[in-house]
């Protein structure tokens, strides 16, 4: 069960995602069915919770179905480094230059480590 808004995305066929409470569009899971590929033919389970400090702070996903993956504990936990989460640096527009560029500083001019 999806909001209106949700249904006019245009996931792959081998994705569908489910809000499982309409009241509540933070939480919610994915299912992923790779038709190629290491996992192909497996049913892949993950939940996500969105938090408040979203976008700044990234959602916590969990992978609910057993998988080996580097990126995937033991417990399920999905890092999310490889999105650069924490490290990518913001994009800002420059006077002038008609593009956004990298900025090593966050909100308050402190440097990114």
């Amino acid at each position: 069960v999806c909001p209106p808004d949700i249904n006019e995305l245009n996931l792959p066929k081998t994705c569908e995602i489910d809000f499982s409470d309409q009241d509540d569009l933070l939480h919610f899971r994915l299912l992923i069915c790779p038709d190629e590929g290491f996992y192909k033919g497996g049913k892949f389970v993950f939940s996500f919770k969105v938090g408040q400090g979203y976008p700044h702070d990234p959602p916590k996903v969990k992978c609910e179905t057993m998988v080996y993956h580097p990126n995937i504990d033991l417990e399920g936990n999905v890092c999310l480094n490889i999105l650069r989460w924490a490290t990518a640096p913001p994009m800002v527009a420059t006077a002038g230059s008609g593009s956004p560029s990298a900025t090593g500083t966050q909100q308050g001019g402190t440097k990114r480590q």
